[in-house]
């Protein structure tokens, strides 16, 4: 965990801090409130019974007592708005970092795995609520049995040495066991967990086609069968700790009788025995928290330490280094030479291509549905890593050239866009965050997308719902188109662009693209099924089929 906030740049420090001092000062506050009491009433008694009720001075007992609660409960308060401050705090920092550090190392343009994201999510509440959950209850227990144990060595030294090696037993020894022999069993449930979360992701996704094949329903059932046996694991697995916590309270229980026995035995100080006996109640019953300490610690930390992980790898691997990297002025020429690269380690090839592209060219990169189209396309963005010699930008070798730079340089306007929810201009400022409303609308009539956006009265201002919700899937790809177009590319990667669209309004895009072509030191990449030139109005200066 303190790996994990290192990394961050320690997020939140005073308010972790004030935290840590307010869970100690109320768990002592609590168990001080026990042993004062206990001492209070027992005195009280005695001086009753001995006819100097009259005489006893109970202001300040009370006044403390008082003040003990008092003091528990502010500190209570203090320490969860601190210590939930102090994780707002960490998390504003964790969650971006964490996928930022993702994007820059995913290869290619596909989205995350639904199972992933959902482990990568968890990961992130196990390390947020570490602090909560382990860290604070531990911090109390410890000063409540340092408080308890103090009272006890006041009243007693045999009884400050049997408490001590009880609290070591019942408190350290047996959880330690329990959540060693649990972890074993944890590791198991955890490959089960991560297999059921991606069986519900799945179906999830192919919620829609199997409702349609009517296979909904036994898919679902199977899934809920897979978590209702995981849920049950998981409740077996609580059982032990369940009855350690039994044992804990009744060990307390013990261990006050102890003390008032040998005040007893001993002619002790019985008022101080009473006092010792409930504050070390009190310190036992609330190390069961140690239970639930041990036992998240572990995951916990394997939680932070992969999160760690992933900040320290943030970068991807085959980026080149800023010390060594060389600068490039333009991507063109752009010079592919027998390139061919996988989507992911272990993945098919793609077929190997050689081809030049040149500022003012168009050329055309056709093949059918899955050969690689849009990976080699994602290579020429630097997404995948090539090997050298293949790829090359103005006679730079691409090895040594920082993604940054050709993303740059270089747009894409895939078939099927990602939007998030917000307005048009929200969408199209994720391209270029200081363009200006006349910049906009250049880059939509330059897509044709001006004409369905400003017919509506809102305009820019128009809202894209989740999924794209409240445009067509043709007016989000022109949408799209206008976003990579504001960016100002030198290379423009269209990913079958007349898709869907009829032969007057393919003719009217690429007239469009034409005069975008024409207006600077630029090239147009198509990705299409057949290299025919379908809706283009001039001959594309190479076809490239796979």
């Amino acid at each position: 965990m303190m790996k994990l906030w290192s990394a961050l740049g320690a997020p939140g420090r005073l308010q972790f801090g004030l935290a840590m001092g307010l869970a100690a000062v109320a768990a002592i506050a609590g168990v001080v409130l026990m042993g004062l009491s206990g001492w209070f009433l027992v005195a009280g008694a005695l001086a009753g019974v001995a006819g100097a009720g009259h005489s006893f001075n109970h202001l300040f007992p009370s006044a403390g007592v008082r003040g003990a609660a008092f003091t528990r409960v502010l500190g209570r308060y203090g320490e969860q708005l601190t210590g939930h401050d102090a994780i707002l705090s960490l998390s504003a920092r964790l969650r971006p970092r964490v996928f930022e550090a993702g994007a820059r190392s995913r290869r290619g343009l596909s989205p995350m795995a639904s199972a992933d994201l959902t482990a990568l999510v968890d990961d992130m509440d196990a390390a947020e609520g570490a602090f909560l959950k382990v860290v604070l209850p531990g911090i109390g227990v410890i000063s409540g049995f340092v408080v308890a144990l103090g009272l006890a060595l006041a009243s007693d030294v045999v009884l400050f040495v049997l408490a001590v090696l009880a609290a070591a037993l019942a408190a350290g020894a047996l959880p330690f066991l329990a959540v060693q022999a649990a972890q074993r069993r944890a590791a198991v449930l955890s490959l089960q967990a991560d297999a059921a979360r991606g069986d519900v992701a799945r179906l999830i996704e192919n919620a829609t086609e199997l409702d349609v094949y009517g296979a909904l329903r036994r898919y679902a059932g199977e899934a809920e069968a897979t978590l209702a046996h995981w849920q049950k694991e998981s409740e077996a697995l609580e059982r032990p700790f369940r009855g350690l916590s039994a044992i804990l309270s009744a060990v307390g229980v013990g261990m006050g009788v102890l003390a008032l026995w040998r005040a007893a035995v001993t002619q002790g100080d019985l008022p101080m025995a009473a006092g010792a006996a409930l504050a070390l109640m009190a310190a036992f019953e609330a190390a069961s928290a140690m239970l639930k300490v041990m036992e998240a610690a572990p995951k916990t930390k394997a939680a932070s330490d992969r999160l760690a992980d992933r900040l320290e790898g943030g970068a991807a691997a085959w980026d080149a280094a800023p010390e060594t990297a060389q600068a490039i002025d333009s991507v063109f020429p752009l010079e592919v030479r027998g390139l061919t690269v996988s989507a992911a380690p272990g993945a098919p090839q793609t077929p190997v291509v050689s081809f030049r592209i040149e500022a003012g060219s168009v050329t055309q990169l056709a093949g059918s549905s899955g050969v690689g189209k849009s990976t080699l396309a994602e290579a020429l963005m630097r997404l995948h890593p090539v090997a050298p010699d293949m790829l090359s930008y103005g006679g730079v070798d691409a090895c040594g050239v920082r993604i940054a730079s050709v993303l740059e340089r270089i747009s894409m306007s895939p078939q099927m866009p990602a939007f998030l929810p917000g307005t048009v201009a929200d969408q199209l400022r994720l391209a270029k965050p200081e363009a200006s409303e006349a910049e906009m609308r250049a880059a939509l009539e330059a897509a044709l997308a001006d004409e369905f956006v400003f017919a509506r009265a809102e305009g820019l201002e128009s809202l894209i719902g989740e999924g794209g919700a409240g445009f067509s899937g043709g007016e989000l790809r022109r949408l799209g188109l206008a976003r990579a177009l504001l960016a100002g590319p030198e290379l423009l990667i269209l990913d079958e662009p007349f898709a869907g669209l009829d032969k007057a309004l393919a003719d009217r895009l690429a007239a469009r693209l034409s005069d975008w072509l024409a207006g600077g030191q630029r090239a147009i990449l198509i990705l299409q099924h057949k290299a025919d030139g379908r809706g283009w109005p001039q001959k594309t200066a190479f076809s490239v089929v796979l």
